[in-house]
């Protein structure tokens, strides 16, 4: 029986955009000129209702000067022919969201024009969260936040949103162009067909210039993905505040130092903060070479599948040691393999929990940073 094939990682780039489009035609260049080169399968862009008229107006209307043809469609031309991809594919498919505002008048949702106050800022940090969410959370689609266009405000919300569902992955960015074309509203990417243009900087004479001499650059922006270290939350990721509530009690409940561990391997228990934990089959196997891992200093696997060589050779070992344990004895199909550590570390987590230390998941059993124990006590 074939292996399952494993799902194709799809990308969306999520952005926020005010009265500069632009960033949008500039970011996705930025992206196509990667090594390994990134198209988008989706634009998202989070805006205003006059940003999406500045949309409409500079990225979807055809244009004379550009052969009767949008920016967006040129753009799309060229980045097809870049990555070499047929000219009618599915990819860089452009969706808007326009911010809504609540009217208390009028008891009907208006779009934002601008975010003047706290309240409009207040949905508008919701909003986004709720745009995001289903695109952060599918774990077969990367998204990479833009946060180089709208109001200062816009920019700061997506990077907090992104710190508090983004996962491992993900990217955060800012655009970069080199002047005087950030000057220029008729500059949306090097290679566009309308190559003679007109900067005016402010407080200066109008200067010729050539849209190819212009230098993008794109800034990747480090950030923490909170999820990571909160997946037991399990939030159903509503209102950005709300979200923000619920991390900061969580991290009030997560140990502020590495657990206490112990192994007693005869008996199959783990101690952690003085709490014991029954280990059998496989998921002691799992356990205790994370264990040993740990205690003899071993850095953190980045996956199951960088753990091989090291559990192999633990498992050879653990045979000999260990001839008549029960786990050695009575395990069908051989010892474990990296395959195990998943189940193991769920069952670790789901134990952890019941017994009451959730605060204890991150040092021993994070859900996607990291394979390998941080302790504080080894002996055992």
């Amino acid at each position: 029986m074939p292996p399952p094939v494993a799902p194709l990682m799809k990308t969306t780039l999520i952005a926020v955009s005010g009265m500069s489009p632009a960033i949008l035609t500039e970011t996705v260049w930025a992206l196509a000129h990667e090594t390994p080169l990134v198209v988008p399968d989706e634009v998202v862009v989070i805006t205003t209702s006059r940003g999406v008229c500045d949309i409409e107006e500079l990225l979807l209307t055809p244009l004379d000067v550009w052969g009767g043809e949008t920016v967006w469609s040129c753009l799309r031309r060229d980045i097809f022919a870049l990555a070499k991809l047929p000219q009618k594919s599915a990819r860089l498919q452009l969706a808007t969201r326009v911010i809504e505002l609540p009217d208390a008048a009028t008891g009907v949702k208006r779009k934002a024009s601008d975010l003047r106050s706290r309240e409009d800022n207040d949905s508008a940090a919701d909003f986004i969260v709720q745009v995001l969410a289903p695109y952060a959370d599918a774990e077969d689609n990367r998204v990479i936040a833009s946060i180089a266009g709208g109001r200062k405000t816009m920019g700061a919300l997506l990077y907090a949103a992104m710190s508090l569902l983004g996962k491992e992955g993900d990217r955060v960015t800012h655009v970069l162009v080199s002047e005087p074309f950030e000057n220029c509203r008729s500059f949306f990417y090097p290679g566009q067909p309308v190559q003679a243009l007109e900067a005016r900087p402010y407080g200066q004479s109008p200067t010729s210039i050539q849209a190819a001499d212009a230098a993008i650059e794109l800034a990747d922006i480090p950030f923490v993905p909170l999820r990571n270290k909160f997946e037991e939350l399990n939030e159903p990721r509503r209102t950005f505040a709300g979200l923000v509530e619920a991390y900061s009690k969580a991290e009030r409940q997560v140990l502020k130092h590495a657990p206490q561990v112990s192994l007693d391997i005869a008996k199959g228990i783990l101690k952690v903060e003085g709490r014991s934990l029954k280990l059998t089959g496989r998921d002691l196997l799992i356990i205790a070479f994370l264990h040993d891992h740990a205690i003899k200093g071993g850095r953190h696997f980045r996956n199951k599948d960088e753990a091989a060589d090291d559990l192999a050779s633990f498992m050879d070992s653990w045979k000999k040691r260990h001839p008549f344990h029960q786990a050695t004895t009575r395990l069908s199909g051989g010892m474990a393999t990296v395959d195990d550590i998943p189940k193991a570390l769920n069952s670790l987590r789901t134990q952890l929990r019941n017994k009451g230390l959730s605060g204890a998941v991150p040092w021993l059993a994070p859900e996607r940073s990291r394979i390998g124990f941080d302790i504080a006590n080894g002996s055992g």
